[in-house]
């Protein structure tokens, strides 16, 4: 008979994905979440908009918050940011980390996006990067700096 323990953890995990955010829903009583497209809102007042925050789906709706609450709860996370593309991960995570002299050591092969925006954007917010080989922990490690805030890789730097 095989020992069926190890599995134990998953099965949990998968039960907790499956049941999370089940919440029915207050207008229609949807008991699955809902899936709300892109849309404007109509804004009776600016009192009831910021009581109810959303403007436009495509900063805010409640699927996607549906979505961060589940990936924050999966990672063991205080919260999550989901965005429509990598690049916009990408931008997000440097103006939410870097300012002003600020350095940060971002792989030599990194997606052509995230370069230009390293060497071109960033720079231009006198931000600087050194691009370095990240197969070698020892040359990462050198790159650091005093006022490194940032070690970026992505997964095109997986060769």
């Amino acid at each position: 008979m095989t020992n069926r323990l190890p599995l134990l953890p998953i099965c949990i995990a998968a039960r907790q994905l499956v049941h999370f955010g089940i919440n029915p829903d207050e207008k229609t009583g949807a008991i699955l979440t809902p899936t709300h497209q892109t849309t404007t809102y109509v804004q009776e007042s600016v009192d009831k908009y910021l009581a109810k925050g959303y403007c436009y789906s495509r900063d805010a709706n409640p699927t996607v918050e549906v979505l961060e609450a589940e990936i924050a709860q999966l990672e063991n996370g205080a919260g999550a940011c989901c965005v429509c593309t990598g690049m916009a991960a990408t931008v997000t995570v440097m103006t939410a980390t870097l300012k002003a002299g600020d350095h940060c050591v971002i792989t030599d092969c990194s997606y052509g996006g995230t370069n230009r925006a390293a060497r071109v954007m960033f720079a231009d917010l006198a931000i600087t990067f050194s691009f370095v080989d990240f197969r070698d922990p020892r040359i990462v490690e050198a790159a650091i700096q005093p006022n490194t805030k940032l070690i970026f890789s992505e997964t095109p730097a997986l060769r």
